[in-house]
């Protein structure tokens, strides 16, 4: 499926209470994989997966009625949540999305991303950050958390409680462990960790980049079509404002991509709550 047979299909998944409609954005991503195999568990399927089809769809809407075995399991089911990635899991996977759908500045070199201008708008996020205009790799990164339902990328985004568009201040933060920040150890880097890097050779004492992590060091990551390979010292990221390889700006490509990142330009990793 793409684009329109996409969004039907999201906001028939929003409708059915396993996707935000925020995240109608007309691409089969992660994000609506991850939704159809919430509604299947939901609708007692036995073995869930990303697939949807005429069947799903005839059973969310009412137009089927499932089976006897499922509707024993359905029934079980409603006693334990629902089985969900982790919060930031799930924001990585929403910027995996954003990458498979070659969100980038238009024009090029504008600092402006119409998708995620949108999206901030959606969000009722004040003017000053969905107008864009200014380098976005934290404003990416904090609305992919805030519409997961980070309460760090609320005190951010929505209060102001510190600037989440600069990376100095947010690895300020973190160290202090306030605002629902915290430094962790680069040994304890997972999928959903937030990176913050520095590219411009200050020694550690600034960072100028921020992303998250896809995965542990050294493991091999499937995301958006493709097959990563890190090397034991390096971890896959998805990342805002960078370039799709070393030839770019590696802090102001103008694009959402997925990187393999040595742990050396790493600065700090940070758990977000």
């Amino acid at each position: 499926m793409t684009g329109t047979d996409v969004e039907v299909a999201q906001k028939r998944l929003a409708g059915f209470g396993v996707l935000p409609p925020t995240a109608a954005d007309g691409v089969y991503g992660p994000v609506t994989a991850n939704a159809t195999r919430r509604a299947q568990y939901v609708l007692g399927y036995a073995n869930p997966n990303s697939n949807y089809d005429a069947a799903l769809v005839a059973y969310m809407l009412g137009k089927a009625k499932p089976t006897v075995a499922m509707r024993a399991r359905a029934v079980a089911r409603k006693r334990k949540p629902t089985p969900s990635p982790m919060m930031g899991e799930r924001a990585a996977d929403r910027m995996v999305g954003w990458y498979v759908g070659r969100w980038a500045e238009r024009p090029a070199k504008s600092n402006i991303v119409p998708q995620l201008s949108l999206l901030g708008k959606d969000l009722k996020l004040a003017a000053y950050y969905y107008q864009m205009g200014y380098a976005w790799c934290a404003y990416a990164t904090f609305t992919a958390f805030l519409c997961e339902g980070s309460t760090a990328a609320k005190y951010g985004l929505r209060e102001g409680k510190f600037n989440a568009l600069y990376t100095p201040e947010i690895r300020a933060v973190a160290e202090r462990g306030a605002y629902g920040l915290a430094t962790q150890s680069k040994t304890t880097i997972s999928k959903g960790t937030a990176l913050l890097f520095d590219f411009g050779g200050s020694n550690g004492s600034e960072v100028d980049h921020i992303g998250i992590a896809l995965g542990k060091p050294g493991q091999v990551v499937k995301a958006g079509g493709k097959t990563w390979r890190p090397g034991k010292n390096s971890v896959v990221t998805v990342e805002g404002n960078t370039s799709y390889d070393d030839g770019g700006s590696q802090s102001n490509g103008g694009c959402v991509a997925i990187r393999t990142r040595s742990l050396t330009v790493i600065r700090a990793a940070i758990r977000v709550q």
